[in-house]
């Protein structure tokens, strides 16, 4: 079995059981103790897993209501730049988490005309649902309680077949190797809604900088724009300047 096949199957029993020991997982792939633990540190370096005296543990995403209550006013000031860049007659796509929550609850609020939003976030529509500038449209899936959003194959198809003027994407984690998410099924999708957009647009308050979660989803690089708050450290400004991505402090 290679290492990389190892590894996903190590993540999928331990998220299935919640923890293991080593010799566990020893007795379980038939390899040794020095090999399981190095597999070990490569989890435990995503973020989603920790290790113990003995083992390691499945490290459970921070619920949603726990992650709404973070960094309320950054998110805020985040939302209001974003609007800033939205016209009438855009067709846009808005990604789940609270800062696109905050976006689409001012766009229901504004001036603009004739603005269509697609997405994937429940919290995200209900706050559109009598916005009557606003063309709204779901791209609808299996649901997941974890981040209010719809994801897998159906979201996935749902939008391959767009092309809109704007996206804006949020993440879990801001690493030197890109962006990244806790779960594959989330990755996917936001991979989707950055390939189907002409203008691209990363929105992660300053805490989201320096982590990294499980998935990688896309390059530094891979946007156009990254909106993040006034506290941002000097070393991630040059991080992202160094990679050519316009990077906005709100």
């Amino acid at each position: 079995m290679s290492t990389e096949r190892r590894l996903k199957k190590l993540s999928e029993l331990i998220i299935k059981r919640g923890s293991l020991s080593v010799q566990d997982l020893v007795d379980e792939f038939q390899v040794s103790d020095m090999t399981i633990r190095r597999d070990l540190q490569k989890l435990e370096q995503s973020g989603l897993f920790e290790r113990f005296h003995g083992g390691i543990r499945h490290v459970m995403d921070e619920p949603p209501i726990q992650r709404e209550t973070q960094s309320i006013e950054e998110k805020k000031r985040i939302a209001e730049y974003c609007l800033t860049r939205i016209s009438s007659n855009d067709t846009i796509i808005l990604d789940s988490g609270t800062t696109s929550h905050y976006i689409a609850t001012g766009l229901a609020e504004s001036l603009l005309e004739n603005v269509t939003v697609i997405t994937n976030s429940l919290t995200t529509a209900y706050a559109l649902r009598y916005a009557r500038n606003i063309s709204l449209f779901m791209a609808g899936g299996e649901f997941r309680q974890n981040c209010q959003a719809f994801l897998g194959s159906g979201t996935k198809s749902f939008l391959e077949d767009l092309y809109v003027n704007k996206a804006f994407v949020a993440t879990s984690g801001v690493a030197e190797s890109g962006f990244s998410v806790f779960h594959f099924s989330d990755a996917e999708i936001k991979q989707s809604m950055l390939k189907c957009s002409k203008e691209t647009y990363l929105i992660a308050d300053s805490s989201k900088f320096g982590k990294r979660s499980m998935n990688l989803f896309a390059p530094l690089e891979s946007v156009d724009m990254i909106v993040t708050d006034n506290s941002l450290s000097d070393y991630w400004v040059s991080v992202v300047e160094n990679k050519g991505v316009q990077l906005i402090k709100v």
